[in-house]
């Protein structure tokens, strides 16, 4: 009896079984059932959307990141660019000081773009890059207005063309001899703070070294601190030395053409190692000779070699 439903009647004083109807039973059934099924599919459709990823998911991911690869490689590249267009206009600028004896027009070009977001766009990349492109084309016009004014002039004097020392005193296309660069150095004999007036050339005693312009031989000497050295007259305002050598084939006062042999690399004088000491001077006045090397070098080896020139505080005399 305690597992049946019963209620008790007291007009009979006994009791009496509970017929529940079956439609409402089998209705509240049904309702149960349907409530669980929903609950159950909306517990599996939140997991699956959160774990499971939709194809298009898939693909708009596969495009973001696709999308950041080619960012970071046009910035790369932006940069790369930009170094080496630097270069060039530091180059450029001493060129044109050197031969109008004037400042070149300034002009504040570059524009600072934002790059600390992290959440990357599509408008975002192309807003960026406009700003880059606009820049490096301002500093283009910049760069085509002076070396335009530049090539006119050294189109009517092509005889200072020739006499303007314009390459490497040794044969470098390789960059196989390290540059110790121009400015403040330190002395490899005596340990103190110096300035450094030139470039030095590592190289094996024995190499040829060759005259970076035409030019007329002024003076052939050896003294303590140059060891044998060697200056030449270009007769525009520019002379150039070459000093630590081991040896001289030329003659004062003799004519000399650009690239021609005039001496080889030594270790004569106050010298840490075999290697040239290279300066130029413009009206008496020491001037960076990297800034210079500009007909035998293309951009990215210019830039390669000034880099090399400036990496570190050491010269070899």
């Amino acid at each position: 009896m305690a597992d049946e439903n019963y209620r008790y009647d007291p007009d009979t004083l006994s009791f009496k079984r509970n017929e529940t109807k079956k439609g409402r039973k089998f209705f509240v059934s049904i309702i149960t059932q349907l409530l669980a099924a929903i609950t159950i599919g909306t517990v599996v459709f939140l997991a699956i959307s959160y774990t499971i990823e939709t194809p298009r998911q898939k693909n708009t991911e596969r495009e973001n990141q696709m999308l950041q690869k080619e960012y970071k490689l046009l910035t790369e590249r932006y940069n790369q660019a930009n170094a080496v267009l630097q270069d060039l206009k530091t180059r450029d600028t001493d060129l044109y000081r050197a031969i109008f004896e004037t400042e070149p027009p300034k002009e504040d070009i570059l524009e600072k773009a934002d790059y600390s977001n992290d959440s990357i766009t599509t408008e975002y990349i192309l807003s960026q890059h406009k700003i880059k492109g606009d820049s490096v084309t301002k500093m283009l016009k910049t760069e085509e207005t002076v070396t335009n004014e530049l090539w006119y002039v050294l189109q009517n004097s092509k005889n200072n063309l020739q006499n303007f020392p314009s390459i490497q005193p040794l044969k470098n296309d390789m960059l196989q001899f390290l540059p110790y660069g121009f400015g403040r150095k330190l002395d490899p004999i005596y340990k103190t703070p110096t300035i450094h007036l030139g470039i030095d050339f590592a190289a094996p005693k024995g190499t040829e070294v060759m005259a970076t312009g035409d030019g007329i031989v002024e003076e052939i000497g050896d003294k303590r601190d140059l060891g044998k050295y060697i200056i030449i007259n270009h007769k525009n305002g520019y002379t150039t030395i070459y000093a630590h050598l081991s040896g001289v084939v030329v003659k004062k006062n003799q004519k000399i053409k650009r690239y021609e042999t005039i001496g080889f690399v030594g270790n004569s004088g106050k010298s840490l190692t075999a290697h040239l000491h290279y300066e130029i001077k413009h009206n008496n006045k020491n001037v960076n000779p990297i800034n210079y090397f500009f007909e035998d070098t293309d951009p990215m080896m210019y830039t390669a070699l000034k880099k090399l020139a400036n990496n570190g505080g050491l010269c070899l005399d």
